[in-house]
């Protein structure tokens, strides 16, 4: 994949990241400060309440629909809660009868600097900021000539309590959450960031494995199509020639034409598989029956070659498998062992039963893979030999279908270093 487009593909990824914990951490702090801020002043909250039942009760408060002969003193039900009356010029209403020049002189600034307020007729308690603390207030209308402070008839009253301790403490509980926002941003970036490098990487995997496949299936599907094309030309410009004449040409053709069935083929069984298109169908198998038919085959070529095949098959018991998927893989790691190795070559098939797993084990004496390679080997359109050497063919593709059969049956497939020399692929099925 172009650098460029790597870039671009990452700066977005980190971008809506960031974005998505910014829109996570800023909900969840803001639900977290508002359930804190309702608690902390829910005990206030329920003392001004107090105070204004006692109030309806008693009948003073314009909505109250008790009839009062006479004004009443104002007297507050909690220890909490206090009453600021006012007249009906909005003024404060103090007691007059103070002696205390430093009790009048306060109570003089108070009446000057507090008047109330409309808005303060309000069905919820607000919080305001009062002669330099801070109150939970609401405000309430008195009955004409219903209530009483001081001797003075109050048309209006605050019913408030002091919360400054409170408000100080959530000036504090803002900070922490104000920094601990600050901190998880921080972490939410190097996240962010983290996470949308792990993304880039199955994209660029995907990407390098899809430019792998057009190279190799461009080589593949020119190469048999030239010959193909080339014979078909040659046989054209000889119309006289009998089907003897042109037998050579006609079998080259035609073992091009198994070898873009073979590679269609494998395709279309690994886009299957990662479709979920396949379904494995397992049966009751007799082993040594199943892997001996199998095996036949290879037996009879590899003489012919001078090479070796020989089965080993310790199962008692029958086992689940899907039969025609596990031919197809046997087929493979076969086909594989006899082209990688030389003439007096061996290849042991053996099965068996460990742990309540059935292990099926394909080794060969021939080449070996080295360790980079067996880190890739399963990968599709992987190929060691990335000349395209067509002695070895292949595209690439045999060991990513193996690889799936196994997995398809919940099981794992390894490969090993043999002892002396050569690969051993190791099957694991659970029983």
């Amino acid at each position: 994949m172009p650098s460029i487009i790597n870039k671009k593909q990452q700066v977005r990824g980190f971008i809506w990241l960031l974005a998505s914990f910014f829109v996570i951490f800023s909900i969840l702090a803001s639900v977290i400060f508002l359930s804190y801020t309702r608690t902390v002043f829910q005990s206030a909250d329920n003392a001004i309440n107090e105070a204004i039942r006692l109030y309806d009760n008693q009948g003073l408060l314009s909505t109250s629909d008790n009839n009062v002969k006479k004004s009443q003193p104002i007297v507050s039900s909690s220890t909490r809660a206090d009453t600021w009356s006012f007249d009906k010029n909005g003024k404060l209403i103090v007691d007059t009868s103070v002696t205390d020049p430093r009790q009048k002189a306060m109570q003089k600034a108070l009446q000057a600097t507090v008047k109330f307020k409309k808005s303060t007729l309000t069905d919820k308690a607000e919080t305001y900021k009062i002669a330099g603390n801070y109150y939970r207030v609401i405000g309430v209308k008195f009955k004409k000539n219903a209530a009483k402070s001081y001797d003075t008839i109050a048309a209006n009253g605050l019913i408030m309590v002091n919360v400054t301790d409170t408000m100080i403490n959530l000036a504090h509980f803002k900070k922490v959450l104000f920094w601990s926002f600050g901190l998880f941003g921080l972490l939410a970036v190097l996240v962010s960031y983290i996470i949308s490098r792990f993304n880039m990487r199955p994209i660029l995997k995907s990407w390098q494995q899809q430019q792998d496949f057009v190279n190799n299936a461009a080589h593949e599907l020119r190469t048999p199509m030239a010959v193909i094309q080339g014979k078909l030309e040659n046989m054209l410009m000889k119309p006289e020639s009998t089907v003897r004449d042109q037998s050579n040409a006609i079998i080259l053709s035609l073992s091009e034409v198994r070898r873009l069935t073979s590679l269609t083929n494998n395709m279309l069984t690994l886009a299957k598989s990662g479709s979920n298109m396949t379904k494995i169908e397992k049966k009751a198998t007799n082993v040594s029956e199943f892997l001996g038919e199998i095996i036949a085959p290879y037996e009879e070529m590899a003489q012919f070659d001078g090479k070796k095949v020989t089965l080993n098959v310790d199962v008692d018991q029958e086992v689940f498998i899907d039969q025609k998927r596990i031919h197809q893989l046997l087929v493979l790691l076969l086909d594989n062992a006899l082209k990688y190795s030389d003439e007096g070559a061996l290849v042991s098939v053996k099965a068996g039963i460990e742990k309540k797993k059935f292990i099926l084990s394909v080794a060969d004496t021939g080449r070996g893979i080295s360790d980079e390679a067996k880190k890739h080997v399963f990968d599709r359109f992987y190929r060691e030999d990335k000349t395209g050497n067509r002695e070895t063919g292949g595209t690439g593709l045999g060991l990513s279908i193996a690889e799936w059969v196994v997995q398809a049956h919940g099981g794992k497939i390894t490969v090993l270093d043999n002892t002396p020399q050569g690969t051993i692929f190791r099957i694991a099925l659970p029983l």
